[in-house]
């Protein structure tokens, strides 16, 4: 896969990968055969501000949503990076400070929390033993 921050992360290059797998679209991000260093916490923030579902096979994707979701995996990236990444118990970053991303979470480990923008309870599943988190509401299949 390419860097999802680098110059090679094309939106239509990016829609192409996502069409030729049918696995469901956060699997897919995590994969990293079609881009890199999307990791769980990630996958969901930026499935949450594309409006769409983490269930939906990566086939059925269409243009627009790809390209949706091609800019909100850029945002959240960069704004993580902004942030000094994650906050996770052992995260710390080259001066030993720990992260804030995840105090900024739109889904991300909120579940039966209201959504901050409907106020419809975030939901959590399994999928493939990671915890996936999405508002049933605002992210549609």
């Amino acid at each position: 896969g390419v860097e999802p921050l680098g110059e090679d992360f094309d939106p239509a290059a990016f829609h192409a990968g996502l069409k030729r797998r049918a696995s469901p679209i956060k699997q897919v991000l995590l994969a990293g055969d079609v881009v890199v260093g999307v990791g769980n916490i990630y996958a969901s923030e930026a499935l949450f501000l594309a409006g769409i579902r983490p269930t939906l096979s990566s086939a059925r994707i269409s243009k627009p949503r790809a390209a949706r979701l091609h800019a909100a995996v850029r945002d959240v990236l960069a704004r993580a990076v902004e942030k000094g990444g994650s906050t996770l118990r052992d995260f710390s970053n080259a001066h030993g400070e720990s992260g804030y991303f995840q105090l900024e979470a739109m889904v991300y480990d909120r579940a039966g929390e209201p959504c901050r923008v409907c106020a419809t309870p975030i939901r959590m599943i399994r999928q493939g033993q990671r915890a996936t988190y999405f508002c049933p509401h605002c992210q549609k299949p």
